[in-house]
């Protein structure tokens, strides 16, 4: 889910950013969360970025949230909007619009409470976090497809490499993985025993992939023309969702 904070007391943001944290380890589900100090900023980037949940002051300085409210209206039509205010005296401005999905007074924003508004919002954008489950030995996994950078065959065993850098061995096959992870699209098969995420792709030159933890790996010779193909269509659905 992508999320935007709009808010000029960074102090404030820092708050809500720390229990949008722990929301995303508790129940995890990716969270990518971008602050922007005052409406103008926040403003300026619709033409090129797209949220899902947009929590916006509702007292800024120069354009003030029923003002970037109605910006985002224009330029970002399906985002939910949650309005933040330190007052209840003006929350009728912001239940007008068609774009509130909700409003929290500062005081009063907890773990409880926006766990509730989290849970609010991916159930009416019908967001839920996609897994890879199997058996490892006798242990169950279930692993979040959001947090995989990419997996890489290890004889008997499959490593996965997690977005944070950190890396684990499973007992289970390499052909294992690839059959319950055919139906997801964000995976590219880009050599023998590798492969990508390519939400975590960084850079290409279609000789080789780079991910994000820099990591560098060569794209199959024999059909590296469908492995491009593959990669760029991806690229342009991200685009036009």
């Amino acid at each position: 889910m992508k999320i935007a904070i709009v808010e000029d007391s960074r102090r404030d943001a820092e708050t809500l950013t720390k229990l949008l944290n722990e929301y995303q380890k508790a129940y995890s589900f990716q969270l990518s969360i971008t602050y922007y100090p005052s409406g103008e900023d926040f403003t300026a980037t619709l033409y090129r970025e797209n949220y899902h949940l947009i929590f916006l002051d509702m007292y800024m300085k120069k354009m003030d949230g029923i003002e970037t409210a109605e910006n985002a209206g224009n330029l970002c039509p399906n985002a939910l909007i949650v309005f933040l205010t330190v007052s209840r005296e003006d929350i009728w401005r912001a239940v007008r619009l068609h774009s509130c999905f909700d409003y929290v007074e500062k005081e009063n924003l907890t773990i409880s409470r926006l766990t509730e508004i989290l849970h609010d919002a991916r159930q009416k954008l019908k967001l839920q976090a996609s897994m890879l489950e199997f058996y490892s030995g006798r242990q169950k996994v279930n692993i979040p497809l959001a947090q995989i950078q990419y997996l890489v065959s290890r004889n008997k065993y499959t490593g996965i490499i997690f977005e944070n850098g950190s890396e684990a061995s499973y007992r289970i096959t390499f052909s294992a993985i690839l059959e319950l992870l055919k139906n997801e699209h964000q995976f590219l098969l880009c050599n023998r025993g590798i492969l990508l995420n390519m939400d975590f792709i960084v850079k290409t030159d279609y000789e080789i992939f780079e991910m994000r933890d820099g990591a560098h790996f060569p794209l199959r010779r024999s059909n590296r023309t469908q492995i491009v193909e593959q990669y760029n269509n991806y690229q342009f659905e991200k685009l036009n969702k």
